[in-house]
């Protein structure tokens, strides 16, 4: 009998609602239903109350306030107890600092995100990857251009999976007011909630009858809060799960993304599916950019440009109920790939193939050579150093 392939995800978090912590579920769930032997390790997941051990799933619980250096002595003993497994490292982070003592048989990244996330990067990382799963087409495009010396099927780009129930509706009511919803995380970095107040400020100049809802959490909620108090009908739902959440989904006429960059993001492709007209990024390279003008050109706005978001809807929802109506087909349209793929499946049997071929990485020896940030506290790393994290 063959032995059962042996897998360690690692991850900066594995227990949360964001799109890559939902990826990690759905591949526990496979694996283990498949006979695949995989292991999950969160760098920064709080550590658990209980005292019970998970035998798939550990946490360093690193924060802030960690040295690179003690990361290392931390992740060096981890990783030990789990040698001998082709070591998956989702967008990467943490390769450069710890690869040559996670033990790996072969080692593969696996990008959660668009070129604009990791050209500057990924090239000088050549040496330690022997394959680079992106979860959509164009960014395995970006990688194969990125590193040309990784034969083609070497890289792979996945179709992300979502499963809305079958009867959603892609009908919406006669309303005084349009229903404009936010979801993800509330931060800064990546996500741009900040600039929801700018958004916010054009939309009332422009004289568009809206409320917002806001399904998501984060440490921009606060702010959000404070500074949409009076000035505009907003109600926050934290996170929502299951029937509740498609729920609010279908409630929504459109929904809107302010991201620097994405790899796809899974909350579009829900919300596509439930007929909601999106107002998304030209940021390049995520599978929004190839989505989101497929319903229309104008949901489709320069990044960075509030403003030219909130002219963008105000446009699109001056047209008339009949080409809403199309407009919100066409939405639900788009996603109908991912509503039949598999991706933990291709993961797994992309993982055998990489083990089939000879390793082109280095072997994880240890020796990697000491830094002068390595005894700095990692928040003064990430904002004074961020280069670091690379190298």
């Amino acid at each position: 009998m063959t032995p059962p392939m042996k897998l360690l995800h690692v991850s900066p978090r594995v227990r949360g609602q964001g799109g890559i912590e939902s990826q990690l579920q759905r591949h526990a769930a496979w694996d283990a239903a498949h006979e695949v032997d995989s292991v999950q390790l969160a760098l920064f997941d709080p550590a658990s109350p209980s005292s019970v051990s998970e035998p798939a799933y550990a946490t360093r619980s690193f924060s802030w306030r960690d040295t690179p250096a003690a990361m290392r002595r931390s992740m060096a003993r981890a990783l030990a107890e789990q040698a001998g497994r082709i070591v998956i490292w989702h967008n990467a982070w943490g390769l450069p600092w710890f690869g040559d003592v996670d033990g790996s048989t072969r080692r593969i990244v696996y990008l959660h995100a668009n070129e604009a996330y990791f050209r500057e990067w990924l090239p000088g990382l050549s040496e330690w990857i022997d394959g680079v799963v992106c979860d959509n087409p164009a960014a395995a495009k970006a990688v194969s251009r990125l590193l040309p010396e990784l034969e083609p099927e070497r890289v792979i780009g996945l179709i992300e999976p979502i499963a809305p129930p079958a009867d959603l509706s892609l009908e919406r009511p006669a309303r005084k007011q349009w229903v404009i919803g936010c979801a993800g995380r509330l931060v800064r970095e990546q996500k741009r909630w900040e600039r929801l107040i700018p958004f916010v400020a054009e939309l009332q100049r422009l004289e568009v009858p809206f409320r917002l809802e806001i399904v998501g959490e984060g440490p921009l909620r606060p702010w959000l809060e404070r500074r949409l108090k009076g000035n505009v009908e907003a109600a926050f739902f934290g996170w929502l799960r299951g029937a509740d959440y498609w729920r609010r989904l279908q409630s929504w006429d459109a929904a809107l993304f302010f991201s620097d960059y994405e790899g796809i993001p899974i909350v579009l492709l829900e919300a596509l599916a439930a007929g909601v007209i999106p107002i998304y990024p030209r940021i390049g390279g995520s599978l929004g950019d190839e989505y989101a003008p497929r319903v229309d050109p104008r949901c489709h706005y320069p990044a960075g440009d509030p403003a030219a978001a909130a002219c963008a809807l105000r446009d699109l929802l001056a047209e008339p109920a009949a080409t809403l109506a199309e407009l919100r087909r066409r939405a639900r349209a788009v996603t109908a790939p991912n509503q039949i793929s598999v991706p933990e499946k291709e993961v797994a049997d992309f993982a055998r193939m990489i083990a089939s071929r000879p390793r082109r990485s280095r072997p994880p020896t240890g020796g990697r050579s000491p830094r002068f940030c390595d005894v700095l506290p990692l928040g003064i790393v990430t904002r004074a150093f961020p280069a670091a994290l690379w190298r």
